[in-house]
């Protein structure tokens, strides 16, 4: 069982000791009308993607041997990611607020992204036949019990396990990005990562506007410290044009599906078979450095929403 998950305890306690704290709006009306304000937005070059994520999952990385670790991985963040998003659309039933609503279509874009993966290596889906809150692994069931009856008694309890859910996501996901080697995989895990990192600083912003400090249980302090003061991240376009940085930063571009702007010393001809006006042509995967000259670029970002 997954290290974070064994932390639920500590996690649900953290739910109800810091809910004490909590300064009260004036009404539920008021509330609902202020939390709405503060909603989280989609930016609008993120809110569609109008390219299936599969088109560059399955043709734009190769098909690697599949490790015991990257099938574990798999399975999990399949339902983990179903697990977040079934939690927002229940808070969101509840308190009818677009934060909830959009961050839950944002975790349905990463199970999307996953399924994908699982396609592509031939893995049994795991949330099939699954209906909103089911789930095969116990403690991610136990999990959602828990955060969508603490989130449904109050909304800044519900803004607490909207942060708990994004605090153990990345946990996992770092955990798990270090155990795996596929290149597709350890890329999508990132996108992932990015867009949990930025649903932590949406909730971080509801809560201390509040008043209200929530103390991670999964991730170190200094690490939610650092993400929550630091700007939102945006992605790139998947298969779209990402602009590439070589060694005078030229302005090369490419159509990358992955990661930031690669840093190759050559044209990149991996993922994103990019092309800059340098005369080198290296390879440059996931920004890895090719061995040609020129202001080339390796994979560029996302474009999937958070």
């Amino acid at each position: 069982m997954k290290t974070s998950m064994i932390k639920l305890a500590s996690a649900l306690f953290m739910l109800t000791g810091i809910a004490v704290l909590f300064t009260q709006c004036e009404s539920n009306a008021n509330e609902l009308q202020y939390f709405d304000q503060m909603a989280l937005q989609v930016p609008a070059d993120e809110a569609a993607n109008p390219v299936n994520p599969c088109t560059c999952i399955l043709n734009e990385f190769p098909v690697e041997e599949l490790s015991a670790n990257e099938l574990t991985a798999l399975v999990f963040m399949r339902e983990e990611e179903k697990m977040a998003r079934d939690v927002y659309l229940k808070l969101n039933e509840k308190w009818n607020m677009r934060v909830f609503a959009n961050i839950a279509k944002a975790e349905q874009r990463h199970m999307d992204a996953i399924g994908c993966l699982l396609e592509k290596y031939d893995i049994d889906d795991p949330v099939e036949g699954n209906g909103p809150g089911e789930f095969n692994n116990d403690a991610l069931q136990n999990l959602y019990n828990e955060l969508v009856a603490a989130g449904e008694e109050s909304l800044e309890k519900a803004m607490l396990a909207g942060a708990t859910i994004e605090d153990t996501d990345i946990a996992d996901l770092l955990d798990y990005i270090e155990a795996v080697d596929n290149a597709d995989i350890k890329a999508v895990f990132g996108e992932l990562m990015r867009g949990s990192r930025n649903h932590l600083r949406a909730f971080h912003r509801k809560l201390d506007n509040l008043g209200i400090a929530y103390e991670p249980v999964y991730i170190s302090a200094d690490l939610y410290n650092d993400i929550v003061s630091s700007q939102r991240e945006r992605g790139g376009q998947l298969c779209g044009t990402c602009p590439g940085n070589g060694p005078g930063n030229g302005p090369g571009k490419g159509n990358c599906p992955y990661g930031n702007a690669g840093n190759g010393p050559g044209n990149g001809n991996g993922p994103g078979n990019g092309n800059g006006p340098g005369p080198g042509n290296g390879t440059c995967p996931n920004g890895n450095p090719g061995p040609g000259n020129g202001p080339g670029n390796g994979p560029g970002g996302w474009k999937g929403g958070n």
